[in-house]
């Protein structure tokens, strides 16, 4: 595949690159990157982690499998299932964008700020510009957010076993720990190895949360590209006809060139189709991944709340800390799945309006030629309606997002319901 020296200059792409290059998540489909036995390396340390972080998940799982000491409490069992939930997805993310490498770095020809290169689509470049500067701060929100979560669930058990002193060691209950998974082995022997199995199960923390903000990262940049340039072709088709002021792109509807309409339909309509076969690359590349957010979140939605249901119903005292690990944890599933279901609407909603666009245009003074042209425009556009569904008649959208929450919700008053017979 033909290398784009382009992209390695965070000015000349409209997406996050600075953070993406600081993170290594860049070098996992840059084709430059070092390989060995014709295998990109990075790939290989990805391989290599799944397979020991898989070793680990199903060495903890045994303990459902076994006759361990003690009486498991329910919110621990709901912090297992969040878990679970939350690394299969983690390992669907990484795996597929391992899997689609060659197809991510063909996607990023879309971030270049020239990709769209008919006159008219470049002359409101500023909306690209604009939406760059959104999703980088977005990004970084994101990161910050991601980590600090992270860091809250990370010290969560250390400065609760620590508040507890030696009443932990007496009670005859393991110690806390970051997830509270199952291991295979006696209260003693984990008590006494704490260590060891924190290191186990923190060690998911920085995996988790790398794969989590690289991904959704790269989701969120790539879903403002596509919006900003269906913007700049809907504009381009509504000024088709009529010149601009290249400097405040003010609009004189008095002065018409004919001649050249044919030709910007045509450069226009080329735009169109190079962005639209890159939308159809990136809903193959994500569609899987889209779908098992989808799930995931609203699962681990449904689990979150009803464990903080548990725990303020409980009759024993609560830790502070741990209800801020499960409001900052439940806070980032619904900022997610929100942001999902809303940039996948608004890409529907954008792909719409550049039909809104062609009518808007002055085609009345259009020759016979440049209206067949405009004709034609319209039947590709119509033809290239392309949505994620969840089943034939569910598209991921907003409405989407709200029906999952009131199904959450419903599900949760019948689980309380069961609960409390």
């Amino acid at each position: 595949m033909t290398f784009d020296i382009s992209l390695l200059e965070p000015k000349e792409v409209s997406i996050n690159l600075k953070l993406f290059k600081l993170f290594r998540f860049f070098h996992l489909f840059d084709p430059k990157t070092r390989k060995v036995c014709n295998v990109n390396v990075y790939h290989l340390a990805w391989y290599f982690i799944n397979s020991v972080l898989s070793c680990i998940v199903i060495y903890a799982l045994l303990g459902y499998f076994t006759e361990t000491e003690g009486v498991t409490v329910v919110v621990f069992h709901i912090q297992i299932m969040f878990f679970c939930l939350n690394i299969s997805l983690c390992f669907i993310k990484i795996i597929v964008f391992l899997y689609k490498a060659n197809n991510i770095w063909d996607l990023l020809r879309v971030t270049d700020i020239n990709f769209l290169t008919s006159t008219h689509c470049q002359t409101h470049i500023g909306i690209l510009h604009n939406y760059r500067k959104k999703s980088i701060k977005i990004t970084n929100i994101t990161c910050v957010l991601v980590f600090i979560n992270a860091i809250e669930w990370t010290l969560y058990p250390l400065v609760l076993n620590l508040l507890q002193g030696e009443d932990a060691n007496q009670s005859n209950r393991r110690l806390e720990n970051m997830f509270n998974l199952r291991f295979p082995v006696t209260i003693n022997d984990y008590n006494n190895n704490y260590v060891i199995f924190f290191i186990m199960e923190s060690s998911f923390a920085p995996f988790m949360v790398y794969v989590s903000v690289m991904i959704d990262a790269f989701f969120v940049s790539v879903c403002y590209v596509l919006i900003a340039q269906y913007e700049m072709i809907k504009r381009a088709y509504e000024n088709v006809n009529i010149k601009l002021n290249s400097k405040n792109n003010n609009e004189n509807k008095n002065d018409f060139n004919v001649n050249d309409c044919f030709d910007d339909l045509v450069s226009i309509m080329t735009d169109q189709q190079k962005l639209f076969a890159k939308l159809k690359l990136f809903y193959s590349a994500f569609k899987i991944i889209i779908l098992t957010t989808v799930i995931t979140n609203s699962g681990s939605i449904i689990i979150l709340t009803y464990e903080s249901v548990v725990i303020l119903t409980s009759s024993e005292s609560i830790p502070i800390l741990s209800v801020i690990k499960l409001i900052t944890a439940f806070v980032y599933m619904i900022i997610v799945l929100f942001f999902l279901c809303y940039l996948l609407e608004h890409i529907n909603n954008k792909m719409e309006s550049v039909h809104f666009g062609m009518y808007s245009c002055n085609w009345t003074s259009m020759n016979l030629r440049s209206k067949k042209m405009l004709l034609l425009s319209m039947q590709l556009n119509s033809a290239n309606e392309l949505m994620i569904k969840i089943t034939p008649r569910k598209i991921v959208n907003l409405q989407f997002f709200s029906s999952v929450i009131i199904t959450c919700y419903n599900v949760l008053s019948a689980m309380l319901n069961i609960q409390n017979k």
